[in-house]
């Protein structure tokens, strides 16, 4: 079982086979919290299926047969939200799931710009600089060892 902690308007996404599947936390009060569930299926693209669920601790529903959602704890303003998914399906952070498929348009759209897919820091056109066993301007040493 994956948890994740997400507070109040912070979301996960579940993706796998059958289609995504967006939690967002409502609200957190005591030891009862309200996800919004939105669920898309890939038989049905375009389709966007939502409910509202509100779970107590130790409590789960199922999403589509890939993944069981359990409220594992609330602590504070906090719902640690379990999820147990299938290996074909992935679940992150919502956040996360925006970056990675950000990069993923930008590396499709052919973004040359020299940098590698996922850095942002763009890397140097020119030649690579000599390695530090290259030493210029110094005589080879002899065979004999020290001199």
């Amino acid at each position: 079982m994956l948890v994740i902690s997400r507070m109040r308007q912070e979301s996960i996404m579940v993706s796998g086979p059958e289609g995504g599947c967006l939690l967002t936390v409502l609200q957190v009060r005591g030891g009862e919290v309200s996800l919004l569930v939105s669920h898309s299926s890939s038989n049905l693209p375009g389709v966007l299926d939502s409910w509202t669920a509100k779970l107590v601790r130790d409590t789960s529903f199922k999403v589509g047969t890939t993944a069981e959602v359990t409220l594992v704890d609330v602590r504070e303003e906090k719902a640690r939200i379990g999820v147990i998914a299938s290996k074909e399906t992935t679940v992150h952070r919502l956040e996360v799931w925006e970056a990675i498929h950000r990069e993923k348009r930008r590396a499709s759209d052919g973004d040359a710009e020299g940098g590698c897919a996922g850095s942002p820091v763009p890397r140097p056109k020119g030649p690579k600089p000599p390695s530090l066993d290259v030493r210029l301007d110094e005589p080879p040493a002899a065979e004999g060892g020290r001199e």
